[in-house]
Order: C-alpha cells, then structure tokens, then sequence
C-alpha cells in the first residue's frame, strides 16, 4: 500500500522541476541596468588670472527597466578638486543627466588627465531585493597653458646731449604657466628716430621658460644736430602664447628720454632767428655811426687847415650836428617798433 503514495510524491516532483525550468529565475527577471555616456570632448580648465579655474562636463545615465532606480555616483581622483552629486534617481524607462566639475589653483602647470566615472545602482522598485549594476565612462581633463608677459625695467630718467649716448637695462620675465616667447617693441619708435635719436637693442625677444627672465640693453643715441626735447618712452611687451590662444595680453613700462642741443654763441646765431625789429634797430644804429665818425672827420681836417689861434668848440659843434633827438628818431619810423 505504501507504494501509490511513493509514486504520487515521485510525480510531483518531477512536474515542480520541469515547471522550474521554463521560468526564469525571478533575480534574472529584474535585474537592475543603468547605463552612463560623457562627452567625447576634452574638459579644459583656465587657470589665468581672472579665469573661473574651472572646468565640467555633464553626463547621462539610461534607465531601461520597468522600475525606478537609485544609482550612486563616484569619481576617480586625478589630484584637482572635484564636485558631482553622491547620489541620482533615475525613473523607469527614462534618463538623468549630472554634472562634475574640476576646480585647479591660479597658474597651475599645463596638466592632463584621464578621470573615470562610475555609476552603480543601489537600489531598485523591483519584487525581491537584486545585486546591484555598475557602469563607468572616462573623461579627459586638461589644464590649459596660459601666457602672461612683464618688463622690469631701470633708470627711468635719461639725458642725453646731442651727440650723446646712453644704455637703459630692463628685463622680460615670462609669468604664465607654460614656455613662451615675449616680444618689446617701443611705441612710437618711428618718430623719436625722426627727431634725432637711434636705437639699438641687444635682442627684441626671448623664448623663456616658466618664472624664467632675460636682460635686455637698449643703446640709444643722440644726433649732432638734435634740438630740446623731452619723452615719455613706452615699452610694449607681448606673449605669443596668449597671441596663438586668442586673448592676446601686453604689459607696458615707460621712461622720460630728454636731449639738449648744442649751445651757439651770439656771433654764429643765424639771421633767421633774429627777430626783424632787432635787425632794423641794428641797422639804424650803424649808419648813425658812420655819420658820427664822417663829421668828426671833417670837423678835424677843418681845425687843422685853420690857424692855431681859432678855437674849436668840438663838442658844441657835434652836438649842433649830431643831434639824436626825438624828430630824428621819428624820421626813421622807430616809434612803431
């Protein structure tokens, strides 16, 4: 009799197998998914005086179950300082985008990185609890070179008499974060030439290195012939890094250059810089000279022809004919001077 009971418990066994057999495992059937894309696109963090030093990238996480998910975020550390959410929610069947940004020190050195990103689920809306899904992506980070150009620069005050020369030590320094070529040009160097000074530079530019710094001497020299002068000389500085990166930077410095002309004495002074009344005046004063000396002339040869008992008034008669009176100075026209 024990039999039949042994065969019914046999056939019930085998139906609950074959049944199980047929019906995915309930683990399998809910399986939580998230999936994770970034941008392809390089990150790039400016890190100038005056940029933010700051650099993001928004990525997307993909839900496509049936059930809300609760995915958490981590990202790889690369030595910047980062921000992104821990945690995002992410409904059935649908997307979530989140950020992270990169923050960098002022002037940082010109860097890359690779940073990884993951998204792991934590939990999900499902029937009975299931293992978590993760997912990663990969993001470039780079910090950006950035050029900044100074001039230390000496001797603000030059003399120079005509003929003269002089030297003015200053020197480039390269205050960005990478190598970079600087460049001095002075402003308005074609018309202090035209006045009568040259130039001469021991170089125009330099190729230096972060923090690194070269002399340069400019000689500068007046001509024979300059006249009085005096300048404010500015000096140019440019960056070709900042040139090539399209935020062109230039630093200036200035100098006073003053020349002084050669001195001429009262006798060389042309006559153009004599003034027409002076010229007039002078005029007029010599032949009143010579009418002086004329009638003394004749007032001698008359005093000897004449016997030695006749006396001569020498000084009454001149007076009598050289009178240098008012109407005489009136005839010459020199009360319009």
């Amino acid at each position: 009799m024990a039999y039949p009971r042994f065969g019914s418990l046999f056939l019930a066994t085998s139906l609950l197998l074959v049944t199980m057999c047929f019906i995915p495992p309930v683990s399998a059937q809910f399986q939580p998914d998230i999936n994770i894309d970034c941008p392809d696109s390089t990150v790039e963090i400016e890190v100038g005086p005056g940029d933010t030093r700051v650099g993001s990238v928004t990525c997307t996480l993909e839900n496509s179950r049936p059930y809300t998910e609760d995915v958490n975020i981590s990202v790889e550390d690369i030595g910047l300082n980062v921000a992104y959410p821990g945690s995002v929610s992410v409904g059935a069947n649908s997307e979530q985008t989140f950020t992270v940004s990169w923050s960098a020190e002022v002037n940082a050195n010109v860097e890359s990185f690779t940073s990884s990103i993951e998204a792991t689920v934590t939990s999900a809306a499902t029937v009975v609890p299931v293992p978590g899904n993760t997912k990663s992506d990969s993001v470039k980070v780079e910090i950006m070179p950035f050029g900044r150009p100074w001039i230390d620069m000496e001797g603000k005050e030059l003399s120079l008499n005509n003929g003269g020369q002089t030297t003015l030590n200053f020197s480039l320094r390269n205050t960005g974060n990478a190598e970079d070529t600087l460049s001095v040009v002075m402003e308005n160097q074609s018309g202090l030439e035209e006045f009568g000074f040259t130039f001469e530079y021991s170089d125009t530019s330099a190729k230096l290195r972060v923090n690194d710094s070269k002399e340069i001497i400019l000689t500068i020299t007046a001509s024979e012939d300059i006249t009085d002068g005096s300048f404010v000389v500015i000096m140019l500085v440019d960056s070709q890094l900042a040139d090539d990166s399209g935020d062109p930077w230039v630093v200036e410095d200035n100098f006073r250059l003053q020349s002084i002309a050669k001195e001429e004495s009262f006798l060389s002074t042309s006559v153009d810089n004599v003034p027409a009344w002076a010229i007039t005046t002078a005029m007029v004063l010599a032949g009143l000279a010579v009418v002086a000396v004329i009638v003394v002339a004749v007032k001698l040869g008359m005093s000897r022809s004449s016997s030695s008992t006749t006396e001569f008034d020498f000084e009454d008669d001149l007076d009598d004919d050289f009178d240098l009176g008012d109407e005489e100075f009136d005839d010459f026209g020199l009360d319009d001077l």
